[in-house]
């Protein structure tokens, strides 16, 4: 019988770091951008190495060595069971050593517990240092991957980013859409920047905004974007002509469907991220793609973000969001656009907001227009998907049947 194995020199837990099990992979490294905090420039100290003494702080006794024997007919090699020994009046008494006197412990209460000394483990109370990130201003320079960025003007600004207007490679007039953290989980943020920044590559049609560039500078994520004259929230509060709702809602339902087609739901279409270009007539480009999901041969997803001003009826019933509730914002935006107001009461409490959705108040208040375009905008805001448009395509269908299309007094055929 060959010796006892001797213990391991380095026992998991608290006292020691965990062996490692051969060809495991090793422990991945700490990325310092997966949040908005940025982590210590030195790692924390190994803990100290394993000792007799537990954590109660009171030292085990250790008995005296007995060499073991070695039995004749077993080869010299391995080990065996331990076979608990008998004690006998014959067998002499082996005396504890202990490598320190134990302290007295008291009669009732708790152990005291041995402090751990400064620096073995790290505390959870330390807030590590945050990331001041600095926002671009008019003259900043902005290093991107195809050219530099002068800003020259700030568009528009949000909770979650901002708009400039930059002069980019080759003097050409760029906007350039920053997208800050905000509070949010720096991962989350990367995340939802590079969706949008694949989807903006990926999705190329003459109603969807064009993206030239991506970058990041300054811990902040940008995309330069073609330069629109202006968002369509700033042509609603004024009743428009059937034919420019006409116009506009005819490539507004084209790019929708072409979303619809790659299997994608922006699921935030309102007048904010539906961008005009003026020409001969105007040109419609939808943008902000970040909080969009994709269906991925699935009919409804569920979404991170709702814009309660634009919800659905069925974000309200099952929480999830389809083709159809792109087509209900469309008919929202139909609305607002033929009467200049809001089909919905917006400075309201978010109750009285869920009572107008599942009432179907919007629907009730395209009816009561009474005419074609009502009545087909009424058939788009229904508060069951079943009986909505069952695609942007349909929609259309029946737009091109209306007379003031036909007839295209306002913008007539080229």
């Amino acid at each position: 019988m060959g010796p006892l194995a001797a213990p391991s020199p380095a026992p998991p837990g608290p006292y020691g770091p965990a062996p490692m099990t051969p060809g495991a992979p090793p422990a991945p490294a700490m990325n310092p951008y997966q949040s908005q905090v940025i982590p210590p420039s030195h790692p924390y100290p190994q803990p100290y190495p394993p000792t007799a003494t537990p954590a109660h702080g009171v030292p085990i006794p250790q008995p005296a060595h007995v060499p073991p024997q070695v039995h004749p007919r077993k080869p010299d090699r391995g080990t065996l069971p331990a076979i608990p020994a008998v004690t006998t009046p014959q067998m002499p008494h082996v005396a504890p050593v202990s490598p320190a006197p134990a302290p007295s412990r008291p009669a009732t209460g708790t152990i005291p517990v041995t402090p751990v000394r400064p620096g073995s483990f790290p505390t959870s109370n330390v807030a590590p240092p945050r990331i001041m990130v600095q926002y671009p201003q008019v003259g900043s320079k902005l290093p991107g991957t195809r050219g530099t960025y002068e800003v020259r003007d700030v568009i528009g600004s949000g909770e979650f980013g901002a708009v400039y207007e930059c002069i980019g490679p080759f003097d050409q007039i760029y906007a350039v859409k920053m997208v800050r953290p905000s509070n949010r989980p720096y991962s989350e943020v990367h995340a939802e920047w590079a969706r949008e920044v694949q989807r903006l590559f990926s999705l190329r049609h003459p109603n969807v905004v064009y993206i030239y560039d991506s970058f990041t500078h300054d811990h902040l994520f940008y995309l330069a974007l073609e330069r629109c004259d202006h968002p369509l929230k700033m042509m609603l509060g004024t009743p428009m002509q059937e034919g420019l709702v006409l116009e506009i809602s005819r490539q507004l339902l084209a790019a929708v469907q072409f979303l619809h087609d790659n299997e994608v739901v922006h699921d935030d279409l309102h007048g904010g991220n539906v961008l005009i270009t003026h020409t001969d007539r105007p040109t419609v480009k939808i943008s902000d793609f970040g909080i969009s999901n994709e269906l991925r041969g699935m009919t409804a997803v569920r979404p991170n973000i709702v814009h309660h001003a634009i919800m659905a009826p069925e974000i309200l019933v099952t929480g999830y969001t389809s083709r159809q509730s792109d087509l209900y914002q469309v008919g929202l935006l139909m609305y607002w656009m033929l009467t200049g107001e809001s089909a919905m009461q917006l400075d309201v409490p978010y109750q009285e907001l869920v009572r107008q959705v599942s009432e179907g108040e919007p629907r009730q208040r395209a009816e009561q227009l009474g005419t074609p375009l009502g009545q087909l905008i009424a058939k788009m805001l229904r508060r069951r998907e079943a009986f909505r448009y069952s695609s942007a395509r349909e929609v259309w269908a029946d737009l091109r049947e209306l007379p003031a299309w036909k007839q295209r007094h306002l913008f007539p055929a080229k």
